[in-house]
């Protein structure tokens, strides 16, 4: 995990005084580091910054400069907020500043729990399946934000990353994945070419991106939106709940709990191809399978914890289908 202690404390302190004299926030200064990316922890990083009792958020990206990431995802979340104000009980995140250097943008900061952490730590089923339906919810009206089309659904980037995955050292012995590579080929096939609905998406929605206010719920994290099949941005935040506790009886044949699942779906309308969705369910489980390595698993309970938790799904899922 990494150090959220270590970063540049000079240049960060620069990003919150620009931002205090442009927008004319008075008051004592303070910021502490909240995230820092595993794959760029030295460039990429998010901020809580206090400027006399308001909270912010700020991002920041070395390379914003360069690549124009911080400066597209900012224009994306103007477009969107404006796009969620006419919805009661869903919101995006209030952009407040964009840098002129494309180093770092601010919002306003929220102090509510993420989906994640509701949906990994409630011994409530009822709780956790309100938190699928408000997702559900929230992520249909994201996916209103633009015209829609149909595209053909093509799985072989799947299965290359399978490939990939196995020809490295994951945990898993061939033994037991290799039937399921076998099946989902088979399935594959089938829905080759089918089309689906394609649209504006999140393009990374898991449950961290999402949280639930006291009435309201409120996206995060617009860095990797494109236009894409939407179904992905479901499997996204459904696969999660391998982390629910489940009898084979509570499952369906994604391998997701039905309850949840269903109240998900209660809430999010577009049309989608179910056939579709549940294949790429049980894919990207095998995958977040095959990627918990020999060394991630004996470093780690939570990832041991993953595995087996992942294993009983899967075996459950091909099963049923």
């Amino acid at each position: 995990m990494p150090d959220l202690f270590n970063f540049d404390q000079d240049l960060i302190a620069g990003f919150v005084d620009e931002f205090s004299r442009a927008v004319g926030t008075k008051g004592d200064l303070a910021f502490a580091c909240i995230y820092r990316s595993a794959d760029f922890p030295d460039d990429r990083q998010v901020f809580r910054v206090v400027i006399g009792d308001i909270n912010y958020s700020l991002k920041s990206d070395r390379t914003g400069d360069q690549t124009g990431r911080l400066r597209d995802e900012y224009a994306v979340l103007r477009r969107l907020h404006d796009h969620f104000l006419q919805f009661e009980t869903t919101r995006i995140i209030r952009p407040e500043y964009l840098s002129p250097s494309g180093l770092f943008f601010v919002t306003e900061y929220l102090d509510r729990p993420t989906a994640t952490e509701l949906i990994y730590a409630t011994p409530d089923n009822n709780q956790a399946a309100q938190v699928y339906r408000r997702a559900g919810a929230w992520l249909h009206n994201l996916h209103a934000f633009k015209e829609q089309t149909s595209g053909e659904f093509w799985p072989q980037w799947m299965f290359e990353a399978i490939a990939t995955l196995v020809h490295g050292t994951p945990k898993a012995a061939a033994t037991s994945y290799a039937p399921m590579i076998n099946m989902l080929k088979r399935q594959g096939e089938n829905l080759t070419q089918r089309h689906d609905t394609c649209g504006f998406a999140h393009g990374d929605f898991h449950g961290r991106n999402l949280l639930l206010g006291k009435g309201a719920t409120y996206g995060i994290d617009f860095t990797e939106a494109t236009e894409k099949h939407l179904i992905y941005d479901i499997v996204d935040f459904l696969k999660m709940d391998v982390f629910r506790p489940a009898t084979p009886d509570d499952l369906d044949r994604s391998g997701i709990l039905r309850v949840n699942k269903e109240m998900f779906l209660r809430q999010y309308h577009h049309p989608i191809d179910i056939d579709i969705l549940d294949f790429c369910i049980r894919t990207r489980l095998l995958i977040d399978w095959l990627s918990i390595t020999e060394e991630k698993y004996a470093s780690s309970s939570f990832q041991r914890r993953k595995f087996d938790l992942l294993h009983g799904r899967l075996n459950q899922a091909m099963r049923i289908w």
